[in-house]
């Protein structure tokens, strides 16, 4: 066989190399996109519920703030735990639309990207939930006027309605403290860390990457 054969047998030999070789990229790649996907769902069904849940939650406040006429404390208090719901639901719908702009098929970079936007909104979204432990005498005004129909605002005893007000001002410092801790990438406590990895971090990366 001639020196023209051999190159022109390397040739293709080499070309067709080169096209398995594209060819099991591909396939892994596909496989690499399958994998992935199979875990999302279960943030997709995850924040679809929560969704709904909220969505529950905002209907059934409305009602109760129409049918509270004639109790202000206990209406101000559906009116508060409504607003913090409409957070709930607007972070729940932002995690959705998070999940849709990941694209697997792109570089790896960018798919990391993604996962710290989704992390970062998680975050802020908790935080802002946090801010309602100051307000849980609403919880309480609510759910006694609810299942009692008692407006505890108005028949409570008033030395017990001051020590749950002063309880609720020291509460402030507190949230205000931990709600900014929460938002450093290496906060001072272990505690605080593994609530925050267990809210925006671990669990959204192992969804995706196992």
């Amino acid at each position: 066989m001639e020196t023209k054969d051999w190159k022109a047998l390397w040739k293709s030999h080499q070309a067709q190399l080169d096209q398995n070789t594209r060819l099991n990229l591909m396939i892994a790649r596909q496989m690499q996109q399958q994998a992935a996907r199979r875990p999302l769902r279960a943030l997709w069904a995850a924040r679809i519920a929560e969704t709904l849940v909220w969505a529950l939650l905002l209907a059934g406040l409305s009602t109760c703030i129409a049918t509270f006429q004639g109790h202000i404390a206990s209406q101000i208090s559906a009116v508060v735990l409504s607003l913090f719901v409409v957070v709930g639901i607007s972070g729940s719908v932002g995690q959705l639309i998070l999940l849709g702009m990941l694209q697997f098929d792109g570089p790896v970079v960018e798919v990391q990207m993604g996962l710290e936007r989704l992390r970062k909104h998680r975050l802020a979204i908790t935080q802002i939930l946090m801010g309602s432990v100051p307000f849980y005498l609403a919880h309480v005004f609510f759910w006694f006027q609810l299942l009692f129909g008692i407006d505890l605002f108005a028949n409570g005893d008033p030395q017990w309605l001051l020590v749950q007000m002063v309880l609720s001002a020291a509460l402030l410092p507190f949230t205000f403290w931990l709600i900014r801790e929460m938002g450093k990438p290496n906060p001072r406590f272990a505690w605080i860390t593994g609530l925050r990895r267990s809210i925006a971090g671990e669990r959204v990366e192992q969804a995706v990457w196992g």
